[in-house]
């Protein structure tokens, strides 16, 4: 049997009955072509199944169609559904604009790490960056001439397209809301601390406090990193250093769970006993049981703004930081 072969551009022309010339600049996105002709290749193309040749194509207009999605953080991040959630966001944005994505996950590190050595090497037309734990890649890459978006606020004043959610509204709201239910003793398991989100939540946290007339002591505050078992472990801690705990602001959703898991455990009542709010609304809050009372960011939203402003920046256009609201959403954990 014969080996396949894909389509060359005479072939198209002949078919679609053009010149190789006018078929060029059809694939290329120039439209300038009479609409009748740009019509007729475009059947072809389908007719034929051509597919762009990825590398001729980025030699031909210094393009490679390829966009990295960088978070900087290790395989482990992957527990949490927020992950699959915000890049499909990202990828569907950039596949409507014919880009695709290289998923880098990996800690940022040095100017001359291999994220960095990657990022320089021409293989990829820009760069969205997810949890930053430091600006100083991402202030090199600019220079460079690197389109960049930071999916979170960034750590400096650097002029830096970026996309966040309302961290310390959503954080405050949260907080709030379980002081309104009675809670007089709220505790905070916050996300990675190093990440401008958790900063932005465990801020929100405290402001809460402020207004209510005073300051948690610092052993409510525990640094968690995210995961189920942080939540876990962290709600032990609480529960040992304070018994008489009856609210618990997770900064995302699995750790709300894990917090959940050990007070449940340890025969605490959610919420009769011990009141837990989240962050996030994922699948799991509201398939789980007590259902999780939590702080709806649109996760896919957020995906779609990151895209966007990458596309923006690629045809040149101006733009504006994004910053998503969030909702409290009352189920049965509060």
């Amino acid at each position: 049997m014969a080996p396949l072969t894909r389509p060359t551009y005479a072939v198209i022309a002949k078919t679609a009955g053009v010149s190789e010339a006018t078929v060029s600049r059809v694939l290329n996105g120039d439209e300038s072509v009479h609409p009748d002709r740009a019509s007729r290749v475009r059947e072809a193309v389908e007719e034929l199944g051509y597919k762009k040749n990825r590398v001729a194509s980025a030699l031909a207009s210094g393009r490679t169609g390829l966009i990295a999605v960088v978070i900087d953080d290790d395989l482990s991040v992957f527990s949490d559904p927020f992950w699959g959630t915000v890049t499909s966001g990202v990828s569907r944005v950039l596949q409507e604009n014919g880009l695709h994505t290289v998923l880098m996950v990996s800690p940022v590190g040095a100017l001359d790490g291999g994220v960095s050595h990657y990022l320089k090497s021409g293989e990829v037309d820009g760069a969205i960056f997810f949890v930053l734990h430091s600006d100083t890649l991402v202030n090199y890459l600019k220079k460079q001439g690197l389109p960049l978006v930071i999916t979170g606020t960034p750590h400096s004043n650097a002029d830096i397209p970026f996309v966040d959610t309302d961290n310390f509204g959503g954080a405050y709201t949260a907080t709030k809301y379980l002081m309104s239910q009675g809670c007089k003793k709220v505790a905070i398991i916050t996300g990675d601390i190093g990440t401008t989100a958790a900063k932005q939540r465990l801020d929100g946290y405290l402001q809460a406090h402020r207004e209510s007339g005073h300051l948690p002591v610092k052993s409510l505050i525990c640094e968690g990193d995210y995961s189920f078992e942080s939540g876990k472990a962290h709600a032990e801690t609480l529960l040992a250093r304070h018994p008489d705990i009856d609210g618990i602001f997770a900064s995302n959703d699995l750790m709300a769970m894990g917090a959940i898991t050990v007070l449940e455990k340890a025969g605490r009542s959610v919420p009769s006993d011990v009141r837990v709010v989240g962050f996030d609304d994922a699948l799991i809050a509201q398939t789980s049981r007590p259902a999780l009372t939590t702080i709806r960011q649109d996760v896919v939203a957020l995906g779609e703004a990151a895209g966007s402003l990458m596309i923006a920046q690629l045809h040149g256009q101006e733009f504006e930081p994004i910053i998503l609201p969030t909702e409290l959403i009352i189920r049965e954990s509060a």
